[in-house]
């Protein structure tokens, strides 16, 4: 399953070069539903039937006159510290301008403007890595914003859109293509009662991996209740509490 999934990131990639996608300043982009937010998911694993708490994100949103920032703190069971990250872009286009990810493993300071500046630290290995790709200014949004802008795309029955993302790794970095693969009307029952929802289904690429991630988006707010992560082989849950 995972090499199918793999496969089919590649035919995606290769296929979209010939294709319009999505990139920062689209004017279909429903900024109507920006506001200054806070709030925390649970992040669960499945595993033989049961499931599994393993980490509580906390998220914030801030919305300014040119900027709109979002700062995510994860905290994960049995962790000494807590991973972070945060990413600031410019509005109304949505051009990134900075981002910034500590966890455990690494940090990467990013700096978007002609090209792509920073340093990537990795802390298992001791290595720092200068960063300066000269990937295209203006063609892509940071990765790091996408789950956000999924909220903002003008979503129907039906809809579909290809779209530029940024993400840097030791292996591979520079723009990368994520799919709008589906979108279709559903519920989720909160403590509120039976909400109705988008369920946006999506392929990206998370750690290098191809996964399938559907969104459960409020149709009246579109403030998000819940992500269902399918890699190939494991799936995970991050769910909003009430």
């Amino acid at each position: 399953m995972k090499n199918i999934f793999a496969l089919l990131l590649t035919f995606i990639s290769f296929t979209l070069t010939a294709q319009n996608f999505m990139v920062p300043g689209d004017t279909t982009l429903e900024t109507k539903w920006m506001k200054n937010e806070s709030y925390q998911m649970k992040w669960y694993v499945l595993n033989g039937g049961q499931t599994h708490e393993v980490a509580r994100i906390n998220s914030r949103i801030m919305v300014g006159k040119s900027q709109l920032s979002i700062i995510t703190s994860v905290d994960v069971n049995n962790a000494k510290t807590t991973w972070i990250d945060s990413t600031i872009t410019k509005l109304p286009s949505f051009l990134p301008i900075r981002h910034y990810s500590d966890n455990l493993e690494r940090t990467v300071r990013l700096k978007f403007g002609t090209s792509v500046t920073g340093t990537y630290l990795d802390k298992l290995k001791k290595l720092k890595i200068t960063i300066n790709d000269a990937a295209a200014p203006g063609k892509y949004f940071d990765s790091n914003f996408y789950p956000y802008l999924i909220r903002l795309l003008p979503l129907k029955d039906g809809y579909t859109q290809n779209i530029a993302t940024y993400d840097y790794s030791v292996a591979k970095s520079g723009p990368i293509m994520a799919q709008i693969k589906e979108v279709k009307s559903g519920t989720y029952e909160s403590k509120q009662g039976l909400r109705t929802v988008w369920i946006v289904t999506s392929l990206e690429t998370i750690k290098g991996q191809v996964s399938q991630v559907d969104y459960f988006i409020d149709k009246a707010d579109r403030r998000i209740w819940k992500q269902e992560i399918f890699d190939g082989v494991q799936h995970t849950l991050i769910e909003r509490v009430e």
